[in-house]
């Protein structure tokens, strides 16, 4: 009797630790998924695909460069430097329209990008899912038909904050 208690003891014990190593080794790696996943940048918008935005001409310049933001994103606020040196580098360029698009109400989203810093040619409240954007930040740089010509999703790396930037002509 003590042996078979003895042994139904053991083989308890040897789940427990099985199912919480397989436990730990999941979170692990959806934590390391996550991660990378928000920090690559990844064209999230196909090129081609045709914007619409209702009170938004696009003809105004030759290109438009979307940042979809929230207000509560810790990415966009992480961000901050660079999108300033795209508004120095915009504004310097002429030819390219900066558009804020936030989910939060417009008063909201004016502080949010004042306390940034960040000025910009025009501010919308608008859904993400709107522009096929599938989280923030993202960029969309759209042409003068309001066609995309690239797309950066997440919290961009060095490299890809330059492409952006050469990409503003």
């Amino acid at each position: 009797m003590k042996r078979s208690a003895d042994r139904i003891e053991f083989i308890t014990n040897l789940c427990v630790v099985g199912a919480a190593l397989i436990f730990v080794f999941s979170l692990g790696w959806l934590v390391l998924r996550h991660q990378f996943s928000i920090r690559a940048p990844r064209a999230s918008i196909a090129n081609g695909t045709k914007i619409t935005l209702p009170d938004l001409d696009w003809s105004r310049s030759p290109q438009t460069l979307l940042l979809v933001l929230s207000t509560n994103c810790k990415y966009c606020t992480a961000s901050a430097p660079f999108y300033r040196r795209v508004v120095s580098q915009g504004a310097q360029a002429h030819n390219t329209r900066l558009v804020a698009l936030l989910p939060q109400a417009l008063n909201e989203s004016r502080e949010y990008l004042a306390r940034l810093e960040v000025k910009i040619d025009s501010l919308q409240q608008t859904a993400l899912a709107s522009v096929g954007a599938k989280g923030t930040p993202t960029l969309i740089l759209v042409n003068a038909d309001g066609v995309v010509i690239q797309s950066w999703e997440g919290l961009l790396p060095p490299d890809a904050e330059s492409e952006v930037l050469a990409a503003l002509k």
